[in-house]
């Protein structure tokens, strides 16, 4: 893994008719919302990850865990304050976000990382699976420009890897979707790196890189809606 760690897990409460086994519009779906999420729909399912969610002042609440706000004139009541883009992790969807980091619209604006991201629905646990969460420094983020470079970014990954039937058949025949936390690591490797972390200097990261965890925005997950304001995350 190249991202760090952010030092919180994402707590999702799930749509009631979120299809776990055997879901047909696992990319098509984005398209009720707009074109580039569709983009981004697609090219995630051929780059091995998925398009989770996404929930901006812009867009409000959005994604294939949020699917029945596709289907809203307005996606949320509420305004949701920052930006945050979740995704299901791959290797090489995690070096798409890095490289969608480095555009103007996100420097100094936008950090990523990796987390576990916990599935309720209806206060009853389903499952959990590794994400890629993309969240904003500033309450305000347009993520409209970013996104449709973002969505260019993956398209180019996909067709240098020359994957792209995956969404095509996952619309065809169905996305048989399944989790397993933490799948893609090598568990030994992971507690590696979390010790040796924990035993680093702050100088030492100041001279190698970043942090081994960093921190959510401290507004993620707070919505304001004319009559109240409310915490929407944990």
């Amino acid at each position: 893994m190249l991202l760090p760690f952010w030092n919180s897990e994402l707590y999702v409460e799930i749509s009631r008719c979120f299809p776990f086994g055997r879901d047909y519009h696992p990319a098509s779906l984005s398209r009720f919302h707009d074109e580039t999420l569709l983009r981004i729909s697609s090219a995630c399912l051929d780059l091995g990850g998925e398009f989770f969610f996404m929930a901006s002042p812009q867009t409000g609440c959005v994604g294939n865990l949020s699917r029945e706000n596709f289907f809203k004139f307005s996606p949320d009541a509420a305004l949701n304050l920052g930006f945050i883009l979740t995704l299901g992790y791959s290797d090489t969807l995690e070096k798409a976000v890095i490289a969608s980091l480095i555009m103007p619209e996100a420097q100094m604006k936008l950090k990523a990382g990796i987390t576990a991201c916990s599935l309720w629905s209806r206060g009853i646990f389903e499952g959990a699976t590794k994400v890629i969460a993309v969240a904003s420094e500033e309450p305000f983020f347009d993520s409209t420009d970013y996104l449709k470079g973002f969505a260019g970014i993956l398209e180019k990954f996909r067709n240098s890897l020359d994957c792209t039937d995956r969404s095509y058949y996952a619309e065809k025949f169905g996305y048989d979707r399944f989790f397993m936390q933490w799948e893609n690591d090598n568990p030994i490797d992971t507690a590696v790196s979390r010790t040796i972390a924990e035993f680093e200097l702050e100088e030492a990261r100041e001279a190698v890189g970043g942090p081994a965890s960093d921190d959510f925005p401290p507004f993620m997950g707070i919505s304001i809606s004319p009559v109240n304001m409310q915490a929407g995350a944990e």
